[in-house]
């Protein structure tokens, strides 16, 4: 009798253990908390733009959900593969940013990326990209 009660009293001890243990990002884990960074960029994420005419491409990183300390914004471009040509940070994003990105090298693949990262919070960031190529 003394063992199955002890039993039933470790089965419960683990079950109570089991049941409060807190899944990764439940109350945003690795986001401190904070709510998800929300974004859309023109041109889309993971999509493939045709080659377009110059050097100079226009890009708008639209943050949907910001945090509340703010946000900031690094762009890159660098030819697929290879090494990058562009990068800036906008350290106070605003709900809608427009950047241009310059020195395109004709006929080459390129990839830009983008990365929004909380103010207060350097795990709550949000990442995409796209590519594109001018002719």
């Amino acid at each position: 009798m003394k063992k199955i009660i002890l039993g039933l009293f470790v089965l419960s001890v683990i079950a109570v253990t089991v049941s409060c243990k807190k899944k990764k990002g439940d109350d945003g884990g690795d986001r401190c908390g904070e709510q998800e960074i929300k974004v859309a960029t023109i041109p889309a994420v993971n999509t493939i733009d045709p080659p377009a005419p110059g050097t100079s491409f226009p890009l708008v990183v639209n943050i949907e959900t910001m945090p509340v300390a703010g946000a900031s914004i690094t762009v890159t471009a660098k030819e697929d593969g290879g090494a990058s040509y562009f990068t800036t940070t906008l350290e106070n994003a605003l709900s809608s940013n427009s950047f241009t990105i310059t020195g395109t090298p004709v006929g080459k693949q390129c990839v830009v990326d983008v990365v929004v990262t909380s103010k207060t919070c350097n795990t709550n960031q949000w990442k995409g990209s796209y590519r594109y190529s001018a002719k």
